[in-house]
């Protein structure tokens, strides 16, 4: 049975875990008894479903169970030896740690304040007035309005490189479907699935919960490792070869031509997550890989979340046209997961320059928040505390030079009202451990310039950095 203490300091996948693992070694779950979805469990304990995946994904991990194709996940057989359960690392009551937060460092929200409510309205009546001009009412396409991918082909040709036909395009309610799209699309294939390590952790469970082997491919300076690449079996590989989550690396040319190279004569499919392409601030936005692409080998994905709003819930799978046949079979009775209303505002609002101007005026934005908060970090920590990325995007990776654990960082900025965030997720396979000092995400969008040096100065306290 598991239990949630909300109490402990000690992480609720943790607890979740530890939970497993001593059902394990007890006997209560045998080799070849299936856990319960992770869909399921997180309902049954009110907690998030990426909190359950990331336990299950530490216990596939560390071999105590398997994801098998059709099965789900199972229990592996253990020796009569295992009897040692995991203990709790800092199982202690959390204390004088406030739950409200003033100030958050998430990756992923937008401030309000930088979203343009007029201009959508004006998009949305726009959309309206259009719906009423039909003469029925049916369902919608299922890839999507038209009206919207032609937008879309036109604008991804213009700012990335992107060269594809409307037709090529499938809209969609963000990346997490889009890959479920693609996981079902091979899943007729090995099974073999590479990213990058680290990497974006809501991209795992998809392949996970498909019955993929996930095999983490390791970094260079420039991002992911060619030679690293070139030493496994794979049908599919993950990257964001533009501005690489968390690092912040660039992919150059000569490996991204390499790349393509090495997909073309193994016969593997790159999937390219071009997430925040537009956001650069000292150079124009990197050549989109897909542009380079000759053999048809790039899957193309974006989303509106960082640009425009994640409450938006709209993305973008551009496929090679030799898998739009395959896509028909497997999904072509899929009805669309956006409204039309929504799909023709955004048509609109692309089409007409908005969202151009809109990329424009965050651009300016991030970029006074990014300069200001690594002058801070230099001024007021000096080399206790190391940036990585930045030039691009909406988060910082930071190196915190201490003896403090990441736990014990997050806690102590909680009890100021401040929100920080561990890196431990993007890894796989114990990575994070090997660090030389805890790593945050540190993400700026909701972080008012005028606060930020109260922020960082109440953390140069708290962290024992002065």
């Amino acid at each position: 049975m598991i239990y949630i203490d909300r109490n402990l300091a000690t992480p609720i996948y943790q607890q979740i875990y530890e939970a497993l693992v001593s059902d394990i070694a007890s006997g209560a779950l045998k080799a070849g008894d299936k856990l319960m979805p992770s869909r399921k469990l997180a309902e049954d304990l009110a907690v998030g479903r990426n909190t359950v995946n990331k336990a299950y994904q530490q216990l596939l991990a560390e071999g105590y169970v398997q994801a098998l194709q059709g099965s789900g996940i199972t229990v592996n057989k253990m020796p009569s030896s295992l009897s040692e359960v995991p203990k709790a690392k800092n199982a202690k009551r959390k204390e004088n740690v406030k739950e409200d937060f003033a100030y958050d460092f998430a990756y992923g929200p937008m401030d309000r304040n930088a979203f343009p409510f007029g201009v959508w309205r004006k998009c949305m009546n726009n959309a309206m007035d259009l719906m009423m001009l039909k003469s029925s009412l049916a369902y919608p396409p299922r890839t999507g309005e038209m009206e919207l991918k032609e937008a879309l082909a036109s604008y991804l040709h213009r700012v990335r490189g992107v060269v594809a036909s409307p037709e090529q395009i499938i809209i969609t309610s963000g990346l997490q479907y889009n890959l479920d799209i693609l996981a079902l699309l091979f899943g007729d294939s090995k099974k073999r699935f590479g990213m990058e390590n680290p990497g974006y952790d809501g991209v795992r469970p998809m392949f996970y919960n498909a019955g993929y082997d996930v095999i983490p491919i390791e970094l260079d300076e420039e991002g992911i490792s060619i030679e690293a690449l070139k030493k496994e079996d794979l049908d599919l590989v993950y990257i964001t070869p533009s501005h690489q989550f968390p690092t912040g690396a660039v992919l150059p040319i000569a490996k991204r031509l390499e790349l393509l190279e090495w997909a073309e004569e193994t016969d593997t499919y790159i999937i390219e997550d071009d997430y925040d392409s537009e956001l650069r601030y000292y150079t124009n936005p990197i050549p989109s890989l897909q542009s380079l692409d000759n053999a048809g080998k790039v899957i193309y994905t974006g989303t509106f979340s960082k640009a425009f709003a994640p409450i938006t819930r709209t993305a973008y799978l551009v496929l090679p046209m030799e898998l739009l046949d395959k896509f028909q079979r497997l999904h072509g009775r899929y009805n669309s997961q956006l409204p039309v209303l929504h799909q023709l505002a955004l048509a609109d609002f692309v089409e007409s320059g908005e969202y151009e101007r809109n990329v424009n005026r965050l651009k300016t934005v991030y970029k006074k928040k990014e300069s200001l908060f690594r002058e801070l970090v230099d001024e007021l920590f000096g080399d206790k505390i190391e940036l990585n990325g930045g030039d691009a995007g909406i988060h910082f990776l930071m190196n915190v030079k201490t003896n403090l654990t990441a736990d014990e960082l997050i806690n102590r900025a909680a009890a100021i009202g401040v929100k920080v965030y561990s890196s431990e997720a993007e890894y796989l396979e114990g990575l994070y451990d090997e660090l030389p000092y805890p790593q945050l995400v540190v993400g700026l969008p909701t972080v008012p310039m005028d606060a930020m040096r109260k922020i960082l100065i109440g953390l140069r306290k708290v962290w024992d950095l002065e």
